[in-house]
């Protein structure tokens, strides 16, 4: 590394920095929700033990709401003590994207490109987000990093880390494996056995863990906990068709189509004329492969819903191979600056694209859900100045305002709005930052119920509408 890599290294950081203090009051949001409470369960309980009970666990490792209530104990019981903690986890992501993309960029590509990787939609949602997919997308890209430099020290603490921070984590080991297997086979890294401890002691680690949970709760991996178990239910024919749809809609959405369909003509032109490709290029080819391959079969058969964060090493992959192989084909310059545009101009699009209230939207995918809240606030403070019961306002809005979440954290921080039932509420509130109201539902509340306060932006909106039946 020189010091213009450092210098490079030390903007991204500095924007970072900058969003920090930007959005340090934006609350925890979707599932980054349930890691606050459980977060909470170990700072309240003084970590009497390194499993949560039964009541809130959904089974998976809890290394991200531990290091959440760590911090906790540190500062106090804040926002900013987690979104520090984040910030520090979003740096480490980026110093190893800079380092994967040095590595993996043949040698005509400009490192200014790698800037354009760093604007991917949803990776940029993700650094705003308390959940833990940036802490795995951190070991996903250590892991990569420390297979390609054959360091089996820093390899074992990025399968150890995936390991510990969720079950998806056993689909990036699994990928990791396959990814080691060919490029051996291939002779792109030497196959001595020395990588192969890595795996021996992340297992191992993985084994104690599983092992320690076991005798404390009595069970692993599949939660009898009702709210969990059925997300690890394989699924009918039909849902494994649509959750592969679902997977190819998260590859393309929020403007990586502008990445993927070059792409996949740029390949295929590529094995037609069987030119050869560069190493670095096949190594990002293999790698790609390797994971979309794994997730695909480990995610679709299953019923747990997919959502488009959890792919996003494949779209790092994918936009770096797309520029190498934009400057490994015969294009006229012209040709690869339009289309290195192009996909600049989609990512910032991503932010933008707001789907119909009746399709699920993977909201903290990007920016577009931070437009929500300030709306919130709006509908709260409207409703206390309406005098409307919340237990006459039935809805499926999750409202989690930093306000409610620090002052009663160990409850269960819903508004208690009534369940929604268009036969009995008198009020219903709606939005489309939430994805459980089905059409029927919203079809029957936007054609015949009375909008009475609506708060929109950039097309995310909050509606309190009247039942007509009601005087």
């Amino acid at each position: 590394m020189n010091r213009t890599d450092y210098t490079r290294i030390a903007f991204v950081s500095s924007i970072l920095i900058l969003a920090f203090f930007f959005l340090k009051d934006v609350p925890f949001f979707w599932d980054g929700q349930s890691k606050a409470t459980r977060a909470y369960w170990f700072y309240s309980h003084d970590f009497s033990q390194w499993v949560l009970p039964t009541t809130h666990n959904s089974g998976h490792p809890p290394l991200w709401p531990i290091s959440i209530a760590l911090s906790w104990k540190l500062f106090g019981v804040a926002l900013w003590p987690p979104r520090i903690l984040l910030l520090l986890i979003n740096i480490g992501v980026f110093f190893q994207l800079y380092l994967l993309v040095k590595r993996s960029f043949v040698a005509q590509v400009p490192m200014l490109l790698f800037f354009l990787i760093c604007i991917e939609p949803t990776l940029v949602a993700q650094t705003t987000s308390l959940n833990n997919d940036m802490l795995l997308l951190f070991f996903a890209l250590l892991g990569i990093n420390s297979l390609l430099r054959y360091n089996w020290t820093w390899y074992s603490l990025a399968l150890t880390g995936l390991l510990l921070t969720n079950l998806r984590g056993i689909y990036f080991v699994a990928a990791f494996a396959l990814l080691h297997f060919i490029l051996v086979r291939k002779d792109y890294i030497e196959g001595g056995r020395k990588l192969l401890w890595a795996y021996l002691i992340g297992l191992s680690c993985f084994a104690i863990f599983l092992t320690y949970q076991y005798q404390t709760l009595g069970w692993v991996l599949l939660t009898p906990n009702e709210s969990y178990a059925d997300h690890r239910d394989t699924t009918s024919l039909f849902n494994v068709l649509k959750n592969a749809a679902a997977y190819g809609k998260s590859m393309l959405e929020f403007g990586r189509f502008a990445v993927w369909i070059p792409l996949v003509l740029l390949l295929a032109a590529f094995f037609r004329s069987k030119k050869r490709m560069s190493s670095q290029s096949a190594i990002v080819f293999v790698a790609l492969l390797a994971f979309c391959l794994v997730f695909f079969f480990g995610m679709v058969p299953f019923s747990n819903p997919i959502a488009p964060r959890y792919f996003t090493i494949c779209y790092l992959l994918s936009g770096i191979l797309l520029i190498n192989v934009l400057f490994e084909a015969n294009l006229r310059p012209l040709i690869r600056k339009i289309s290195l545009w192009t996909v600049g101009i989609a990512f910032i699009s991503g932010h933008f694209w707001i789907y119909p209230p009746s399709i699920a939207q993977g909201w903290d995918s990007t920016l577009a859900h931070l437009f929500y809240f300030k709306q919130e606030e709006q509908m709260l403070r409207y409703l206390e100045e309406a005098q409307l019961s919340v237990a006459d306002i039935g809805s499926n809005v999750q409202i989690r305002t930093s306000d409610l979440f620090f002052t009663k954290p160990d409850t269960d921080y819903d508004v208690p709005f009534a369940p929604l039932d268009l036969e009995a509420n008198t009020y219903v509130l709606f939005s489309n930052i939430e994805n459980r109201t089905g059409d029927e539902a919203i079809q029957t509340l936007q054609e015949n119920w009375i909008p009475v306060k609506k708060f929109s932006r950039f097309g995310v909106f909050l509606t309190l509408y009247k039942n007509p039946a009601t005087p």
